[in-house]
């Protein structure tokens, strides 16, 4: 509870935090009920008839404890038996310790055991001691009176008592309990029905027709999801939010046009700054004819550059543009 409630959240906060607690409290247990009804374990002890039945009757975690019982039945010896009308009352000793002695009592008619350490009575679960006579008499099943349902993996199978489904409250709790009952005869059903290939397809293919009946009758597709009040539930489309970087993600591919630049000083569409007619006119760099700018390569080798030249060059007012000609015989 600590991981998802503080005490510094508001109402709106501990609501929704709280039910995440619940959905994942939800989720565990459904983890641990398929890891029950689905695999079998391995048997590890000398009485492999009385694990199986344990294995068979108890979810996975109580059987677990009932193992370990299991092993350490083998320390308990019958040093008594002292029968009566109606019962046999056993006395258990544990191995090289006299000290340490129990009663177990064996009541004919209902099939019941009763030992004077009371752990069945406080945890559900049958001590060693009782293990120990169940194996002096030789028995290979688990007796259903040693059996509490509430460790069994037939605990959620039928609901006791009045059904919130019959009252009157939240429509979407409603469905959700119904989800849920519904679910753990499906669990039943899929187990019986998977073992024979006849059956699996016998039964798959109703399941498919009456499936197809019942949406086409609650007026649900097979595309989309239907909530309790009508509203269909999927994954849709996202939002589409005009933020920067979108530009014409939201027009049509075909509708895309040449984007024209625009000038940035008169702001008219079809030239840039540079090329604006109203802009400041364009000043010579060189008052001199171009054509001088031109010199031979073999001028250029054979003469040295003037002192004028230099100090030209220097003051960067005349570029001078050499061009490679070929040379030629006469």
């Amino acid at each position: 509870m600590g991981r998802f409630v503080e005490r510094r959240y508001g109402i709106l906060e501990f609501v929704t935090n709280f039910q995440r607690c619940v959905d994942f409290l939800r989720n565990n247990e459904d983890e641990l009920d398929f890891r029950s009804l689905y695999g079998s374990p391995v048997l590890q002890t000398q009485f492999p008839e009385l694990e199986n039945s344990g294995a068979l009757n108890y979810t996975k975690k109580i059987f677990m404890r009932f193992r370990d019982a299991l092993k350490r039945s083998v320390r308990i010896t019958i040093v008594e038996c002292n029968k009566l009308d109606d019962r046999t009352v056993y006395v258990t000793q544990k191995y090289r310790r006299p000290q340490f002695r129990w009663t177990v009592a064996h009541h004919f008619r209902e099939n019941s055991f009763f030992c004077s350490f009371l752990r069945f009575e406080s945890f559900g679960l049958p001590c060693v001691h009782i293990l120990a006579v169940l194996v002096q008499l030789d028995i290979g099943c688990l007796p259903e009176s040693i059996v509490l349902k509430r460790w069994s993996k037939t605990a959620k199978v039928e609901l006791e008592g009045s059904s919130p489904m019959n009252k009157e409250g939240d429509v979407n709790a409603v469905y959700k309990v119904r989800v849920g009952a519904f679910l753990q005869h499906c669990k039943r059903l899929a187990r019986v029905a998977c073992m024979q290939e006849n059956d699996f397809k016998s039964y798959l293919e109703k399941i498919v027709e009456e499936t197809a009946f019942l949406e086409m009758k609650n007026g649900v597709g097979t595309t989309g999801r239907c909530s309790v009040d009508g509203a269909e539930e999927g994954v849709r489309d996202p939002v589409a939010v005009q933020s920067k970087g979108t530009g014409r993600g939201q027009e049509p591919f075909r509708c895309w046009g040449r984007k024209r630049r625009k000038c940035s000083t008169c702001g008219i569409v079809g030239h840039r700054r540079t090329h604006c007619p109203s802009g400041p006119a364009s000043q010579p760099t060189c008052s001199q004819d171009p054509t001088e700018d031109i010199v031979p390569h073999s001028e250029s080798q054979s003469h040295a550059p003037d002192a004028g030249d230099e100090d030209q060059s220097q003051r960067g007012s005349k570029t001078v543009r050499v061009i490679a000609s070929p040379l030629t015989d006469n």
